[in-house]
This record gives structure tokens, sequence and C-alpha cells, in this order.
């Protein structure tokens, strides 16, 4: 009888636990227990799956024979798109080796195709049992959606930052890199944005890059607008064949957001209350300028220095009255870029050498707002400071900074290269992280309250904004490529000297203008952080045995007490 009520005890459980098996099998669910989330989509990415209604491929180039770091890139991306696929199954995706294959011509097609499609690509060292060898990797993705494709990079490169923080931020980004070239390729239709002219601002040619994007580097402001340019000095006459400042205004309005680079020439109060009233009517500003006029080409030649002397542009008491002032003064900052300098001569031949030219800083953004948030290093030149203005109802967001190692010189200012041949004192760089730019959030008020219209039209200025927003840099440059003296753009953040690349530039403006226009849901997805748990070196070196003990023979151990114990209690119940 009682091996009857074992046996039917047995098929009982045995049962019960089919059962359990086949409910657990059809209720799939998920618990996130990282402190940081790292396993949960953000809102706008399911927003953006949820728009999905055909096959998504995406071919992700991290396969094969790769270092510990990339590994940990390759599965976390792999974790991503599993997400994506759990909330919309039409996400598929395949890992790709792209040095799979023996033949080295059919190889070096492979990366052709890859760099075409602006994958960038990354040189390693591999150990291997013979030595060392280098291969070439291409961490990126190519996303595919109804004959469309879109292509992407998952290393984040950026200026001095260790290889462990660049793999870290990288992983951070995955979920939003991902989600951006989804959206973009389900995105038809594009806002109007101009850059503004009459005032000497940066040209066609200065602005290529950023507008367009010149040979394979992708991220311009017309993958995500229609971008085009206005001068706001040419008007549309009324119906008595005059100058129209209704009819500007209307014209203005077209375009979700304008952008001020760099003018060198004073608005005039037309050009200031149609600005005024743009924004007063909700558009979006992004204001590049410069505090004092200087540039490199005052220095060429044989001329022994150049002053830097304030640049009045006419724009202290609008963007006074938004909250925000330019300062006639420049930042010398020890976290600069290079230029060449002729050091002496060999024979006739003049020898250069790139030193760092402090009026030039490069601005390695630390700060964890959306925009610029793991941003590459951002290349400036002649950099003015920023003040704000205690105003009602306005946020204001520091949004980059100088290094700890700077000083604030006013103008007017001696510019020469002669400080080249002394290395400057640290100590006098005790400026501290100073303010280069804002971010402007909130209810503004019109610069033209109780005053009457320009040119004496009945019109009636709005005088306050609805919930606006702008952006206010100390610098036209951050927006500006070079050119050549033959007229060849170079790519914006480019140092044809060094042949450096500075992507910051780009993915600054490009965020700032998605930000603006209410794609700060998509932004907000580079918040997300992942903590890099890294091991203590010099207690791993110094305990390292007592470590590998801990970490193999004690589980053993527990594993023998446990099966000891159970025997004891068995051997003690059935005795």
């Amino acid at each position: 009888m009682k091996a009857f009520l074992k046996d039917k005890s047995l098929i009982i459980n045995i049962l019960l636990l089919l059962v359990v098996n086949v409910f657990a099998s059809n209720l799939y669910f998920r618990l996130d227990l990282t402190e940081e989330k790292k396993y949960s989509l953000n809102e706008a990415t399911k927003e953006t799956l949820n728009s999905i209604d055909d096959i998504v491929f995406v071919k992700v180039y991290l396969n094969g024979n790769l270092p510990a770091g990339f590994i940990r890139l390759k599965n976390s991306c792999k974790e991503t798109l599993d997400e994506f696929r759990y909330h919309n199954s039409l996400i598929e995706y395949q890992f790709i080796d792209p040095n799979e294959t023996e033949s080295v011509d059919e190889r070096n097609k492979i990366y052709k195709e890859l760099s075409e499609n602006g994958l960038e690509p990354t040189n390693l060292q591999v150990q291997e049992s013979n030595g060392n060898s280098e291969q070439i990797i291409f961490p990126g993705a190519i996303i595919y959606y109804k004959g469309r494709s879109e292509s992407l990079n998952l290393l984040q490169n950026q200026i001095g930052t260790n290889p462990e923080n660049v793999l870290n931020n990288s992983v951070e980004n995955i979920e939003y890199e991902l989600t951006n070239a989804i959206h973009k390729l389900l995105t038809n239709y594009k806002p109007k944005i101009a850059f503004l002219e009459g005032h000497n601002e940066l040209n066609e040619l200065e602005t290529a890059d950023i507008s367009h994007s010149l040979g394979n580097i992708k991220g311009s402001l017309s993958e995500y607008f229609k971008v085009e340019r206005i001068n706001i000095k040419e008007f549309e006459v009324d119906s008595n064949n005059l100058p129209s400042l209704s009819n500007q205004i209307n014209r203005l309005s077209q375009y979700k957001a304008l952008i001020i680079a760099k003018p060198s020439l004073a608005f005039s109060e037309v050009d200031k209350f149609l600005i005024d009233q743009y924004i007063m009517n909700g558009g979006k500003t992004l204001w590049f300028l410069d505090g004092v006029a200087m540039d490199m080409d005052s220095l060429k030649g044989n001329v022994p220095f150049s002053m830097a002397t304030p640049l009045d542009l006419n724009l202290t008491d609008l963007l006074f009255k938004y909250g925000i002032r330019i300062n006639y003064d420049l930042i010398m900052d020890f976290q600069a870029d290079q230029i060449p300098v002729i050091v002496g001569y060999q024979g006739n031949v003049p020898q250069q050498q790139l030193l760092p030219w402090l009026y030039h800083p490069i601005i390695i953004p630390k700060n964890k707002q959306s925009i610029v948030k793991n941003l590459d290093g951002i290349k400036s030149a002649f950099v003015s400071t920023l003040d704000t203005i205690k105003v009602p109802n306005i946020k204001k967001t520091p949004l980059l900074f100088s290094s700890p190692y700077s000083k604030i010189v006013k103008a007017p200012h001696r510019v020469s290269l002669q400080i080249l041949e002394q290395e400057p004192a640290i100590e006098q760089f005790k400026s501290g992280e100073t303010v280069l730019a804002y971010l402007l959030e909130g209810e503004f008020q019109s610069a033209f309250k109780n005053r009457l219209a320009p040119n004496n039209e009945s019109l009636a200025p709005k005088l306050e904004s609805p919930d606006n927003s702008m952006m206010v840099f100390g610098d036209g440059d951050i927006i500006k490529n070079h050119v050549s003296s033959s007229g060849n753009a170079f790519p914006l953040g480019y140092n044809q000297f060094s042949k450096s690349q500075f992507n910051g530039n780009k993915q600054l403006i490009v965020n700032a203008l998605n930000y603006l226009l209410g794609n700060e849901k998509l932004i907000n997805i580079r918040a997300k952080e992942v903590n890099l748990r890294l091991l203590n070196k010099s207690e791993t070196k110094n305990n390292r045995l007592k470590w590998q003990i801990i970490n193999t023979v004690l589980p053993l151990l527990f594993i023998v007490l446990i099966i000891l114990t159970f025997g004891y209690y068995r051997k003690k119940k059935y005795k």
C-alpha cells in the first residue's frame, strides 16, 4: 500500500511538473533586474517599433575572431535586437564576418562596399599562436526596409577617451543608433529649416558638410530635414509695392527652425523685429555667434600679430531679453587643436611643426544632457564666453564647457603666433570650466514689448511666445567646414594639417536640431547609462590566487557539503 501511494505521489508530481512546464512555455515574460534597466526599451523606441509594418532586416558586421571588448559590443547589439524582435516580430537580423572569405580580392571588394555605405573601418591587433596580426573590422550595421537602407556605426570614437570607456559608451548608444536608423527609414516627411542670410553669414560652401554631407560621411541635416536658405533682407512687397513685414513674417514661418551661422555684419532693427516675431510665433533658433572679430587669415604672411576686437552685431538687447549675453572675450585653452608653425630652416627650406593653438579649443562634452552625451570632440576657433540674465519662465541649461585649464582674455586682445615660441605656464590658466553654449527653454518675452514695429507699419507685435526653445553658442566656427583656396570643402570638424577628424561638431548640430524640433524622445534614448563594472587591476594582481580559490574551489566545496548533508538526513530518515 505504501509503495502504491509512493508511486501515485510520484506520478502526480510528474504530471504537475509537465503542466507547469507547458504553461510556462506559453507564458513569456521578462524581468529587468539590472540597476540601470539595460534590458528595458525606451518609450521612443517602442513607438518607433510599433510603426513598423514590414520586414526590417539588419545586417550587423560584427562577427568572427574578435577581442573581448568587441564581443561585448556584439552581444549587447544582439540583446538589443532580440528586445526589438520581442516587441515586434518583423525585426530580423544577421551577424556577418566580412573577413570570412579567404580571397583577398573578394575581401577588399567587401571592404569597399561597406565603406561606400558609410561604415567606418577599425584596425585591430589580434594575438595568434605565431604572433600578432592586423585585422580590419567594420563595427556597424546596415538596416533594410521597403527597398531603402540606412547605415550606422556602432563604435562611438571619442577624442581623449580610453578604449574601455569608448566601448562602454558605444554599448550605451546601441539602442539609440538602431532606433534612430529605423526612425529615418520610417519617416517620409522632412520639416523645413533654413540658414539665415543677410549679415555675411557662412555661405553654402562653408556649410556644405553639415547641410548635405561630403563624401561617405553620414549624419547631415538633410537626412532629417529639408535644408534651405533665406535672405531676411529680400522682401516680398505688398499691394502698394512696398516691403511688407507681415509678408516677411509669414515667409519665415514656413521654416521650423532658423540657423544663424557666424554673422559678421550688424542686424538692423527690422531684422531683429522679424527674428523676434518668428520666435514669438514658436519658431526655433540655433545661434552660432562670435563675440570678437578674429580669424587665422589675419595672421597670414609676415604679420606679427592681429587685434581681436569686439564684434557688435547689434543683438545685445534681443538676446538679453531672452536671457543670454555673448561676451566680448576669448577663451584660451590647454585642450587645443594644432596648427603648423615654422620652427626653423634647413637651408632655405622652412621646417614646420604642429603645435597646440590655445585659441582653438577642442571641446570634450562631459555633460549628461542628452544633446551632448557621449559626443566626440568638438573643433572650435576663437570662442567667446556666455552669461545668463535672470528672466522669468526661462530655463537655462549649459551644454558645452572649456577644459579646467583655460583662461579668459578680454577684447581688444593682441593675438600673435609668437606665444608658440615658449610653453605657456599652466598656473596662469585658472578660469576653470567656462560655459560656451546654452540651451534656453520656456516662454520668451518679446524684445519689442512697448515698442512700435519698425518702418511705422501698423503691425501689432506678438509679445510672448508659446513654450519654445533655442540654443546659443559662443562660436560661429563650430558649424563651419574649411574651404581650400581652390574652392574644395573639407568635412566639418576636420583639421587638414593634422589629418584629425572631430565628429562631435556634426553630431552636436544634428542632435540640437532634432531636440528643438520635437525629437526629444529619440534623443533621450542617449541618456541610458550602462555602468562599466571593471575589476580592480591592483586587487586582482596582488590577490590572484585568493580569488581563483574563491571562484573555483569554494563552489565545489559548497556542492559537496550539500550532497553530504542531504545524504546524512536521508540515511537518518530511512534508518
